[in-house]
């Protein structure tokens, strides 16, 4: 399944830790989204996060239902992990 990358912004503060625990949660237990990494600031309001898919539009509809706003979503064609680069 391809990966994605997908970028959030909320009003500071607006988002729990409660929150991002049970959207985790509902990403392990979806049967079409599969949860690959996240990267959050909730004081600032940004949300960064990796997931696998099988297209933008899937993802998408995602973050439409759990209620999140979504920025941006872009395909994942390479990913690096402390210098290393490998085909996503």
């Amino acid at each position: 399944m391809a990966k994605f990358m997908s970028t959030h912004t909320l009003p500071p503060g607006a988002m729990k830790r409660e929150q991002v625990d049970g959207m985790a949660a509902a990403a392990k237990s979806d049967p079409v989204i599969k949860p690959y990494r996240s990267f959050c600031n909730l004081a600032e309001g940004k949300i960064m996060c990796v997931m696998e898919a099988p297209d933008k539009k899937s993802l998408a509809a995602w973050f439409e239902k759990m209620k999140v706003p979504c920025d941006h979503i872009t395909a994942v064609e390479l990913e690096g992990e402390r210098g290393s680069v490998q085909n996503a």
